[in-house]
């Protein structure tokens, strides 16, 4: 959200520039390009000089100020906060299930626009937790995009109706949504479906730059996140069979995620009980020096402009994997 006022604000500069040479650029534009730059740089410093030991009183500090400023130039009576949800892995059919797919599709799109709104609403409190006052402004603007056939269904919070985005190209290059969730479920469904839409540029693409969107995976979202989704194959919990022609797990050895991470994978939902089957499998070969485990409550954050990453989470243990 501050990347779109630095972006509205160098707008604003460049044209003071262009319409007044002689005067050169406009000194409030000037100090606005300054100041945002300036909040920027200020979060990023936060989050790579504390990573697992956060300075929770500087953070909450910073947070508020950054709040109180993106309320105070917002142009309408709200702040709209654009999140484009992807429930694409627990679209998967169960092909052991007793219900028809036309039942599951159901169940399942139901499912996912609960989980969308339990995110909404954790946002709203996030911002809540800032400053109660101004977080009444924020406004999220949630939409469901299924990689599968690229629908877009269920927007909520959309003021004017013709800023929904119309296709899920627009949804992801145009649109600019400040968040991407992409949901749990069977990874090797929601791979196929990146792979079969031609998503994976698009979504990298929308998730790196400057103004970069905060990608959020879980569980399979956390997997195809990483240099490989290799580690889909590790546990036998999801089934390859859903993928027609992909049924078993070695035909989709070295399958490459996003690699948000430069060479790092990711194996969430480690225990204890998987040590053995993850010291077996990254023994030897491109997983062995690069696999990164998390436990139920550990996540995984990455500051790409300043190339860090650091894991939160009680139970992490770097020398696990």
């Amino acid at each position: 959200m501050l990347g779109d006022e630095l972006s509205r604000h160098e707008t604003e500069l460049t044209s003071s520039a262009e319409f007044s040479p002689c005067c050169g650029p406009d000194v409030d534009a000037l100090n606005n390009v300054e100041y945002v730059d300036t909040l920027i740089h200020r979060g990023q410093r936060l989050l790579g000089k504390f990573g697992l030991t956060s300075n929770e009183d500087e953070c909450n500090e910073w947070s508020k100020e950054v709040l109180g400023y993106l309320c105070r130039e917002a142009k309408e009576d709200s702040l709209d906060l654009r999140f484009l949800y992807i429930p694409t892995a627990m679209y998967a059919l169960n092909p052991q299930s007793s219900n028809t797919p036309g039942k599951q599709r159901q169940r399942a799109r139901a499912d996912g626009k609960k989980r969308r709104d339990q995110i909404s609403n954790l946002l709203n409190q996030l911002f809540h937790g800032v400053d109660a006052a101004e977080s009444a402004k924020i406004n999220v603007c949630a939409i469901t995009l299924d990689l599968d056939d690229g629908s877009l269904k269920q927007p909520v919070g959309f003021r004017n109706p013709g800023f929904i985005p119309e296709d899920d190209k627009i949804a992801l290059c145009e649109w600019n949504p400040h968040l991407i969730y992409v949901e749990g479920g069977n990874t090797f469904w929601l791979q196929h479906c990146i792979e079969k839409g031609h998503y994976s540029t698009l979504i990298k693409e929308a998730c790196t730059g400057p103004n970069g969107s905060v990608y959020c995976g879980k569980s399979a979202g956390a997997i195809v996140a990483g240099k490989s989704m290799e580690t889909a194959t590790w546990k036998g919990w999801d089934d390859p069979s859903v993928v027609p022609g992909r049924e078993s797990y070695d035909q989709w050895i070295g399958c490459p995620g996003f690699g948000f991470v430069s060479d790092e994978s990711f194996f969430p939902h480690y225990s204890s009980e998987w040590l053995d089957l993850v010291k077996e499998k990254t023994a030897s070969g491109p997983l062995s020096e690069t696999t990164t485990c998390l436990h139920e409550d550990n996540v995984c954050c990455v500051v790409g402009e300043l190339r860090e990453r650091f894991v939160l989470g009680s139970n992490f243990d770097v020398e696990s994997c």
